[in-house]
């Protein structure tokens, strides 16, 4: 029985040798895929903030590239409002001057009818009164003409000079999209 006593702790003894050998297999296996892990974790983590460090960087110029182009179509409006509100003006002011002449011109023809009206009243004969009231026709007409291509030259300056500004943008526009289409 002794023997078996002896036989049982060296058997006892190669088997704590085993499980310590196969715990330290284990433990070394553990601590490299640990370490493993932790690389390539490590790595992952590296590549994943290089790639984020880029897209953030790409985020923010094309946000600076779309901000700017948002700042160029807000200024881009603004010149188009800015030449309406200056075409406006400039149609008003015209209609203004076109209305003080067709008034000036409406008093001195009323002014000359009256003065023609007290002469016909003045005339002792009726060959008087008609040759009187002729000339006045006559004058009226010459001057109706003359009127005519006064007002007919103020209205197409006034055309001209309202529309110039929204010309010039509109030809600007052009311009602008003209280049960007052949870019």
């Amino acid at each position: 029985m002794t023997a078996t006593k002896k036989a049982a702790p060296k058997a006892a003894v190669k088997a704590t040798e085993t499980v310590e050998a196969a715990v330290a297999a284990g433990k070394e296996t553990v601590e490299t895929v640990v370490k493993a892990s932790t690389e390539a974790a490590t790595n992952g983590v590296e590549k994943a903030v290089a790639v984020s460090q880029e897209q953030v960087a790409a985020a923010v110029k094309a946000g600076s590239d779309a901000f700017k182009n948002y700042e160029d179509v807000i200024a881009f409006g603004k010149e188009n409002v800015d030449a309406m509100v200056q075409a406006n003006a400039l149609f008003v002011k015209g209609v203004q001057d076109l209305n003080q002449q067709i008034f000036a011109i409406a008093q001195a023809t009323l002014e000359e009818n009256a003065a023609v009206t007290k002469k016909v009243f003045g005339c002792t004969n009726v060959q008087d009164a008609v040759a009187i009231q002729n000339d006045m026709v006559k004058a009226n007409y010459e001057k109706a003409v003359s009127e005519s291509r006064k007002i007919t030259d103020l209205t197409v300056k006034l055309a001209e000079d309202a529309s110039a500004p929204i010309t010039k943008r509109v030809n600007l526009t052009v311009e602008k999209f003209t280049k960007e289409l052949a870019a």
